[in-house]
């Protein structure tokens, strides 16, 4: 499965692999994204929603990006609720 996704004005795509307990796995397939952030990045399903960690609130960008990836899950991947 995958997304599209917007990030600071630029559209990229990215893997979901679905895990179990709910968890969701994004796989990045950008070098410049996987520099800043790493290769994935976890989310997990709670209430039909799509919740991510917010451990590093202070990292704004990081915020940034896993607010458009969950919209993107929201938006493309009915299926998984």
């Amino acid at each position: 499965m995958h997304i599209n996704f917007t990030y600071h004005g630029t559209t990229y795509k990215a893997g979901l692999s679905k895990l179990e307990n709910d968890k969701i796995l994004v796989l990045l397939d950008d070098k410049n994204l996987e520099r800043e952030f790493g290769s994935t990045l976890p989310f997990y399903l709670k209430d039909k929603t799509i919740e991510f960690h917010t451990s590093n609130l202070c990292h704004s960008d990081l915020f940034a990006l896993n607010c458009s990836i969950s919209k993107a899950i929201r938006e493309q991947c009915v299926e998984l609720f």
